[in-house]
Formats: C-alpha cells, structure tokens, sequence
C-alpha cells in the first residue's frame, strides 16, 4: 500500500511540475516574442517622417516614427498588432497622412523599443500614455488612436483622457477567451495551461492576465469608438466584436464580409479609408 501510496505521489509530483514547466515555456515565448523589425520606413511610401524616442512612465524607451503633416488641425495615434511593429501597420494607414499629423509606435518588447517583455495589454497602456504625452508636446492636447489587434484592445483600455476618438480594428474582448482559442489544440490541458500562465504573468510581470480584458473596460469609455471586424477572421473571432457592441451599444461596428484578420482595410478598401478618415475628422476637436 505505502508502494502505490509513493508511486501515485511521485506520479502526481512529476506531472504538477511537467504542467509547471510547459506553462512557463508557453508564457515566455508568448511575453518575450521574437523581434520583428520592418525593412523600411514611412520613406517607402512617400511620407516625410521624424524617428523619436519616447519614454513611459516606467522607464521603458519606445521607437516611433512622427508623421508630420503641414496644416494639420488634427493627429492619430497608430498601435500595432502583436508580435509585429509599427511598420506592419503602415500600410493600412498611411491614408490618414492625407489628413492628419500621425505618430506610429514599437509598443514595450517588439520591434526597436526596449523592454523584454509583452503582457498583452496591461502595461501597454503606458507605453500609448507616453505616445500622446509625445503628441501633446506637439500642439496636441486630443488625438484619435487607431489600433489593430492587441494594439486595437490597448487602445480600448486606455483611460487617458487626450483620447478623443478610437476606432478598433479586429480586437480581442477578453486575454483569457483569446487564449482559450489559440491553446484549443491542448484539449484537456487547456484549461490549466492558461491558469498557470497567469500565475507567471503576476509573479515576473506583476501583471494581472484576468485584467486585460477591452469587454470590462468599454463600458466605462466616453470617447466615440468604432469597432472594426471581419466575419472570416481566424484569429480573433468575430464574436469578439459582438461582444464588445454588446456590451457598448452606442460603440459604432462595422463587420466586413469575407475578411480575415488584418485583411478588412483590403477588402473594403477606398470605403474603409473614407469611414475612418470621417469618424476621426467628425469626433477629434481641432486644435487651436
């Protein structure tokens, strides 16, 4: 008996300490993603630009690229997807030059900011705190923040108040749902995959996974917001979307038949330029 008693613990030790081990591994590649580093600049696509250096509140240094536009009465704030950097969105955005004065961002962790790690949103909302300060110093006391993916759901969790109008393409509405779909193919090891992974997150990061959630966060948001998705979207299901209106109905949604993620500004092209480009020019104040 003791024999099957010390087997079965042993058993138990080993597999609580394998889970330990792959969960940990899955939340280091996860928050310490690979560098992407675009191969060109807003140069490639005709734009005059200025690389700046900002730098959050925790210290943490951050590559941007300021976008300048002559005249310009009003700015944007671009963020990025996860694991990418700020070129990845440039050619989504770049129509809003034709308008606005525009800043693009490596957030903490990616691209050629510092940082070593991502936390999915949680302290992301720092390093879009050091963007507008960035654009505050330049004339901008409001500015309108468009985000794609993980940097579409930073966005909807800001609460600074500069933040004057949003438009969110293919967010996420809660980490922990987003998780639950990637790991899918874990079956039953699903559930205490992601449960553990937290537990990292508030050991190394201090940061609290269960808080990076837009769908908690958009009840409390004031400023205009359009939510952006595509219904054939791979990576972050529509339903994510639905959810967010739901839980905001005077939030604006636009679904886009046929588009997956990071593909709605192709498949609606000049239309998807022409509704963003009115939202922000209908909701960011002009500038003195």
């Amino acid at each position: 008996m003791k024999m099957w008693v010390s087997v079965l613990w042993r058993v138990a030790a080993y597999s609580a300490l394998a889970c330990a081990a792959f969960s940990f591994a899955l939340f280091y590649l996860y928050s310490n993603p690979g560098r992407y580093v675009s191969g060109f600049t807003p140069g490639a696509f005709g734009l005059a630009f200025e690389p700046v250096r900002l730098i959050t509140a925790d210290g943490v240094e951050l590559s941007g690229w300021h976008i300048p536009r002559k005249g310009a009465k009003r700015a944007v704030i671009a963020c990025h997807g996860y694991p990418m950097d700020k070129g990845n969105i440039l050619g989504m955005i770049s129509f809003l030059s034709r308008d606005f004065e525009l800043l693009l961002f490596d957030f903490r962790a990616m691209g050629e900011s510092g940082g070593f790690f991502s936390s999915g949103g949680v302290k992301e909302s720092a390093d879009l705190d050091a963007a507008a300060a960035f654009m505050k110093s330049r004339g901008f006391d409001k500015v309108g923040v468009f985000g794609f993916s993980m940097g579409a759901s930073a966005a909807l969790m800001s609460e600074n108040p500069a933040i004057a109008a949003r438009v969110a393409d293919s967010p996420f509405s809660d980490l922990g749902r987003t998780l639950e779909h990637a790991f899918s193919g874990l079956g039953f090891l699903k559930v205490p995959m992601i449960r553990m992974m937290k537990v990292w997150s508030r050991l190394i990061l201090g940061a609290d996974m269960d808080r990076v959630s837009p769908l908690r966060r958009i009840t409390a948001l004031k400023a205009p917001t359009l939510i952006i998705h595509g219904d054939a979207d791979t990576q972050v299901p529509v339903a994510s979307a639905l959810e967010l209106k739901a839980a905001c109905p005077e939030a604006e949604l636009w679904i886009i038949k046929g588009a997956d993620h990071g593909g709605s500004s192709g498949f609606a092209g000049r239309t998807y330029e022409k509704r963003i480009t009115d939202f922000f020019n209908a909701h960011i104040p002009v500038r003195p």
